[in-house]
């Protein structure tokens, strides 16, 4: 099983982001919600997208029994608001953010 928590941020905050899991849409996450997928062990891809920005595409492995917890959320905050437009265009693979909780 895995647990995605999305940061609040004023950026996109009345927008979803839509989840991938090996490149199949598995639903949206909203600003503050958390979603659980129960997957199958294996090696599997996660990455978000909005429109045609995304995140970077990660790899990661589910055993028996385990729970894995990934934070997301989008690259605007601090100074990296003034640059929204260069991220939308050049960075549109860097707009949005999927890693791993190591706080488990």
């Amino acid at each position: 099983m895995i647990r995605i928590s999305r940061q609040e941020r004023y950026f996109d905050s009345l927008r979803s982001y839509k989840i991938y899991i090996d490149d199949i849409y598995c639903g949206d996450i909203r600003n503050g919600e958390i979603k659980e997928f129960d997957i199958e062990n294996g090696e599997h891809l996660i990455y978000l997208k909005i429109d045609w920005c995304r995140s970077k595409k990660s790899n990661f492995v589910v055993n028996n029994n385990e729970l894995l917890e990934f934070n997301c959320g989008n690259s605007m905050n601090g100074l990296k608001c003034l640059f929204s437009l260069i991220y939308v265009t050049f960075l549109k693979n860097s707009y949005l953010f999927i890693q791993p909780n190591n706080n488990i």
